[in-house]
């Protein structure tokens, strides 16, 4: 199940991120400044990512949930495709929206599927497994991409079968698509799981939601802010990383996917992996904080990553600050959530864990790539200052985010112990 899900996860991930990549190809056909092809790689996403977020995220809770996916991965696919038929700026913005749509579902779903195959001594294991969808997906829109991208001549015009003559970022779009829809039947090898840990003390109506949360208000708001201020600070990193190659060190766009690819994948799967085991480990100590400590590692790794990768002196030095920014993030968001989930009913994980990605959303992916863009444009006014850009962007986050973390560490404690009580 688990390797299904990651293999649906990688898709949805590699069908997102693919945009990053082909900033420059799209910018020249489209004639687009940086703010503009930012708002296609986050709020032309986003916006509708997170409006169907929690009405996907009730959905979850109460009804099929790997019939849910199947729809999902459809859709997504499809829209994905359909991104290499735009020809103008608004076709491709309604394309990003369609694949945003789409993969509101996954999340939520994926999760409540996890929490109810395995008990919470394991939870954590499972869940990075399948977050390390994120950064093989994410790894994989530049190495895949790239090669893609490679084999239809580069930037300029390509030829498919049955399409003709095609712009080759527009044919990167189809040939990554398409197949997906294939996977939308694989969701249907999935066993829908007995529902665990059903607390019959809560209703499981909004009203029921709305409560919960009220019974730990601080607790929950700094969990998911700093959630989501981790989704924030990986957007912002990954949705320039491509083109701040090519820039600074006069890199080809294939080349850059297929050099940084490999490596912010395997770093990202190495620091979910060890987000996993960590987490386990600390709630089978049981550690004050329990998971909830894991954010305080990877703030730090952040802003020491930024710094190498922005004033390293040559491609292999900042190479390997993509490497250790890609390992902290995985750290960090494999961490977020077996987090909430520790503190969470099963009638109300698919709501609680759609808000993450809604906040994720509205924080992150429509508002990270493009407050870059903004200050590259306005205050520096270089396109070769994303780097300080990124610096400027992300220092107060980081700084701000481990001082949450650090002052609720108790609180989450507290509503911890009083879950594991009330459950017991």
């Amino acid at each position: 199940m688990v390797l299904v899900l990651l293999v649906v996860g990688i898709t949805s991930y590699l069908d997102r991120n693919i945009v990053s990549l082909l900033v420059e190809p799209i910018k020249a056909d489209l004639d687009l400044t940086d703010t503009e092809v930012s708002i296609l790689q986050g709020m032309a996403y986003a916006v509708f990512y997170v409006a169907f977020g929690l009405p996907f995220g009730a959905m979850v809770d109460r009804f099929n949930r790997r019939r849910l996916l199947a729809f999902g991965i459809a859709l997504w696919s499809v829209m994905t495709a359909a991104g290499g038929f735009a020809d103008t700026y608004w076709e491709l913005f309604a394309a990003r929206a369609g694949v945003g749509i789409g993969e509101a579902c996954l999340a939520p779903a994926a999760f409540s599927l996890i929490a109810d195959y395995f008990p919470p001594s394991r939870r954590g294991r499972a869940m990075s497994v399948y977050n390390m969808a994120n950064y093989l997906g994410g790894g994989a829109s530049m190495l895949i991409g790239g090669l893609v991208l490679k084999a239809l001549g580069g930037v300029g015009t390509a030829y498919l079968p049955y399409i003709g003559e095609i712009a080759s970022w527009k044919g990167t779009f189809i040939i990554i698509g398409a197949p997906g829809i294939l996977l939308s039947a694989l969701m249907f090898t999935v066993r829908e799981p007995e529902r665990r840990q059903v607390t019959l003390s809560c209703t499981g109506s909004s009203e029921g939601f709305i409560e919960h949360m009220r019974n730990a208000p601080r607790v929950y708001a700094t969990v998911h802010i700093v959630s989501a201020f981790t989704a924030f600070t990986g957007y912002a990193v990954a949705g320039w990383i491509p083109t701040y190659f090519v820039r600074i060190f006069g890199m080809q766009v294939a080349e850059a996917g297929v050099m940084i690819g490999p490596v912010a994948a395997l770093a990202g799967m190495a620091g979910c992996v060890s987000s996993g085991f960590l987490t386990d480990w600390l709630v089978a100590r049981d550690v004050r904080g329990g998971r909830f400590v894991v954010p305080l590692a990877w703030w730090p790794l952040a802003l020491a990553a930024l710094v190498v990768i922005v004033f390293a002196g040559g491609r292999s030095m900042a190479l390997a600050g993509v490497a250790l920014f890609f390992f902290g993030s995985g750290l960090g968001l494999a961490s977020v959530a077996p987090t909430i989930h520790d503190i969470t009913p099963n009638q109300f994980r698919g709501r609680a864990t759609s808000l993450h990605f809604v906040l994720s959303g509205l924080l992150g992916m429509t508002a990270a790539v493009t407050l870059v863009a903004l200050v590259n444009d306005y205050l520096f006014k270089d396109p070769n200052a994303l780097g300080k850009s990124m610096i400027v962007v992300l220092t107060p986050i980081i700084f701000a985010s481990f001082i949450a973390c650090l002052s609720c560490r108790n609180a989450y404690e507290e509503r911890r112990r009083h879950y594991l009580q009330a459950n017991n």
